[in-house]
């Protein structure tokens, strides 16, 4: 859902308590479905494992100490290991690193672009790996995509 609140000085704001039922009926529908845990990672994967889960896996970035809980090298050689043996599929998103890069080699990567929200200047383009042990690309895109034409200049089967 987008974000459409505003305030300013010259002008009143938007924001409408009226909505606020209907925005939490949205997110109640939209969320309806969804599990959320708040356990260590290895866990998550042991008690939800199956052929129909899709997990989504946001550990901290390879070697830099930017929370309060950072993983080490290896913390990620297990999780390789771990997401190796999953039923399911999996979503890892993570810096793009030669060291990640060589670790997760045996899974589907593809380079995304975006803005950290986090910083001030969203201006600035930094370079993520998605990680899967899928083709999150429908059969026949993916088909167009990996033929020598295609349009895969970002695409990195390892």
């Amino acid at each position: 859902m987008k974000q459409k609140f505003h305030y300013g000085i010259t002008q009143s704001s938007n924001y409408n308590p009226q909505r606020i039922p209907d925005i939490l009926e949205q997110t109640h529908r939209r969320l309806a479905r969804v599990q959320i845990e708040s356990l260590p990672y290895d866990q998550i994967l042991d008690k939800y494992d199956r052929p129909t889960t899709v997990f989504y896996l946001d550990p901290p970035y390879w070697a830099r100490k930017l929370y309060r809980f950072n993983f080490t090298e290896s913390q990620f050689l297990d999780m390789e290991r771990k997401l190796g043996t999953l039923k399911g599929k999996f979503i890892l998103s993570l810096d793009d690193r030669p060291e990640v890069r060589k670790l997760f080699a045996k899974f589907q990567m593809r380079t995304v672009d975006l803005a950290y929200t986090a910083k001030r200047d969203t201006r600035t383009r930094h370079q993520e790996l998605l990680i899967t042990n899928f083709s999150p690309l429908p059969p026949h895109i993916e088909k167009r995509r990996s033929q020598p034409n295609g349009t895969g200049a970002t695409e990195n089967r390892q």
